[in-house]
């Protein structure tokens, strides 16, 4: 998993309309659930300054918007920050690094695995200390990870989905060492395409204790998004928190 020199990082190449495709089997049903859980979860307040963190096309941003609440998203992405704005209209979308997100907000989201990505740990743990100084003291942090252990469980090594008539999309899954890595080809008439993801996999005891190095006051921890509470075989990771005074 060691970068070559003047290789270029998986997350700058790999989110662009292809990744959009491959992931058009996320529905609104499923966001709209977590967010019921966020509103219940921490009391949010329609004037409370939201930030979707790693928002990609903006699809949380634009749910919580259109249910009246004040929220931005950042992405490193201008592809698919410019792909959101054209299926959504207008929205507050800006191009930004995780590690160093401008503004300050009163909670602050980290949905759909957008976590996890860099190769070394401080740069991950970065994350969690650029939410802390974006967020106001007492403010929320929100993070929706996979679980380690179902990934390990349920990992379906290879798969191949049609998304069009034209276009064929073979998936190759592994885990290396503790991340789980997926190869990702796109067969387009004559055109192939090659991405890559490859996400840290961080348990629930290690992500508390990034919360507690952080600064946060871990409030609870869920296993899916209709809220039941974590255990052992949960689809995923859903910690949140409060910064400390």
């Amino acid at each position: 998993m060691n970068m070559q020199k003047n290789e270029i990082p998986w997350y700058e190449s790999w989110f662009d309309r292809n990744y959009l495709q491959l992931y058009q089997h996320r529905n609104s049903h499923e966001a709209n659930a977590q967010i019921d859980l966020i509103v219940r979860s921490v009391g949010l307040k329609k004037d409370q300054r939201i930030l979707d963190l790693a928002c990609g096309d903006g699809r949380y941003t634009h749910l919580l918007n259109s249910r009246g609440y004040r929220t931005v998203g950042l992405d490193l992405s201008r592809k698919l920050i410019d792909e959101g704005l054209n299926k959504y209209g207008p929205l507050n979308l800006v191009v930004g690094d995780m590690r160093a997100i401008p503004g300050t907000y009163d909670i602050i989201l980290s949905l759909f695995t957008s976590f996890g990505y860099f190769n070394e740990d401080s740069e991950n743990y970065r994350v969690f200390e650029s939410v802390k100084s974006s967020l106001v003291d007492g403010g929320w942090f929100w993070l929706d990870f996979l679980n380690p252990r179902f990934i390990e469980e349920n990992l379906v090594s290879e798969t191949v989905t049609e998304i069009s008539s034209t276009c064929q999309v073979i998936e190759r899954r592994q885990i290396v060492k503790n991340r789980i890595v997926k190869d990702i080809i796109f067969f387009d008439g004559s055109e192939e395409k090659r991405y890559r993801e490859s996400v840290r996999l961080y348990s629930r005891n290690e992500l508390e204790s990034m919360f507690t190095q952080a600064g946060f006051k871990t409030a609870g921890c869920f296993g899916d998004y209709q809220g039941n509470q974590w255990q052992e075989h949960a689809e995923r990771t859903i910690i949140y928190g409060k910064k400390r005074h």
